[in-house]
């Protein structure tokens, strides 16, 4: 028995706002199923965030059209369960129509039942719970899962009381597990170093294979009878998840390796990972005056890739201008972070005035979410203007996230500060009031 194992594919993600970002993510799940057609598997597993929103575009719709076209032409049956970027709590969603139209089947709790030659249905309260199911020669599994849930319904609802796995079976996770979030601490995304809604004690025992999404970083480890995998994304999601990573240390560039991009081909509950090629992020930090800047960067710029995405996290202890370092990188993509930061309180120090002393920590927080030029989180900041300062920070998926606030010289934000929530997207930038 073989199948292939993918999560977290984001069609239509165009990241940083490019359209071109979008197509080389289309790209690599086009890849990632020819590769799994060459290997002859048995079936293939999409562990949700198949699409980077729950209302895709026509064009991305396409997209998934053509290539799960492939496998089913190849006989090979895709099943599949909702991530938390895809799912959707109305009746139909696109992975509904992707069924309708014989490109996968949807497992989970649905309010109807479903059998065919691929799935089949138990009652389960007011709901249906619906199995995967494949015979292999001489062998049968069954595919269990579920999309992503809140903690909060994990709180109400526990996994051991429905899933009872008997004999060979596989349950598919789009979740966070405290335990592994926090061993791959430092090794994951900037964005992801909060996602989890599970801990390893709500995980069911008795599963040969534990099908996992959500963590953008490919993990083994092993539960019970069984193997827990995570695969990762199939492209970089932020400077966090970065191909190598170079750290001055006041001598030289110390370099990091980062992590791989690609999916896992099980062969008998055994994963082997099966790597893609994808565009290098490379993510620089360095604190140095400006002439020891211009001297270390354009010696290291030899080792990146023109088509290199670049993060330069730059500080030190008197301003300067660090326009310059575009020029000096030449790379596809550069983001630069400057922090300048004298002592503070002392005059002529260069110290700058704690944001803290102008801003409130709702307004700080605001800065922090609209602070990229990508920025697309218009809902998060309309949300933490309603629930108020006390509330917490809403968690991104999205380079936003790894900004932090800087001390900066006093900024009024140009026009009136926002005296109720419909005024806060022009008051931010972020779009028309409607």
């Amino acid at each position: 028995m073989k199948f292939a194992h993918i999560a977290d594919v984001h069609l239509g993600f165009e990241q940083y706002r490019l359209p071109y970002r979008a197509r080389e993510f289309a790209r690599s799940f086009e890849e990632a199923v020819d590769r799994s057609i060459e290997e002859g598997v048995d079936f293939i597993l999409i562990v949700g965030d198949l699409f980077h929103s729950s209302r895709p575009s026509p064009g991305t719709i396409q997209e998934a059209l053509e290539v799960l076209e492939k496998p089913k032409k190849a006989g090979i049956p895709v099943f599949a369960i909702e991530g938390n970027h895809d799912r959707t709590q109305r009746k139909v969603s696109a992975y509904n129509l992707l069924e309708r139209l014989g490109l996968l089947h949807l497992i989970g709790l649905r309010d109807e039942r479903v059998e065919n030659d691929f799935l089949t249905s138990e009652r389960l309260g007011s709901k249906y719970l619906v199995r995967g199911t494949v015979e292999t020669g001489r062998r049968s599994v069954e595919i269990h899962g579920i999309k992503y849930m809140s903690a909060a319904w994990f709180e109400k609802n526990k996994l051991t009381e429905i899933f009872k796995p008997e004999g060979d079976a596989i349950l598919m996770l789009h979740q966070g597990i405290k335990e592994l979030v926090e061993k791959m601490a430092g090794i994951i995304p900037d964005s992801q170093r909060d996602y989890f809604e599970l801990r390893m004690k709500d995980l069911p025992k008795g599963y040969r294979y534990y099908a996992l999404g959500h963590i953008h970083r490919e993990f083994v480890t092993s539960y019970d009878i069984g193997t827990l995998v995570y695969p990762g994304s199939l492209q970089r999601w932020d400077f966090g998840d970065y191909e190598v990573r170079y750290r001055w240390n006041g001598r030289s560039f110390i370099p990091e390796a980062g992590t791989r991009k690609g999916f896992y081909i099980v062969e008998d509950f055994k994963p082997r990972f099966v790597e893609l090629k994808v565009r290098p992020f490379v993510d620089i930090k360095l604190k140095a005056d400006e002439e020891t800047a211009i001297r270390e960067l354009q010696r290291l710029r030899e080792k990146i890739p023109r088509e290199a995405f670049v993060r330069l996290d730059i500080s030190w202890e008197k301003p300067y201008d660090v326009s310059g370092f575009r020029r000096i990188l030449e790379v596809e993509h550069l983001y630069v972070r400057a922090r300048f930061e004298g002592k503070k309180g002392v005059p002529g120090s260069g110290g700058l005035p704690e944001p803290g002393k102008y801003f409130t920590p709702v307004e700080l927080k605001t800065i922090r979410l609209a602070g990229e030029k990508d920025f697309n989180e218009v809902d998060a900041v309309i949300e933490l203007f309603l629930k108020g300062e006390e509330e917490t920070e809403p968690t991104l998926t999205d380079e936003k996230s790894a900004i932090k606030v800087e001390p900066v010289e006093r900024v009024k934000p140009e026009g009136p500060k926002p005296k109720k929530p419909s005024n806060i997207l022009a008051w931010i930038g972020g779009g028309d009031e409607d």
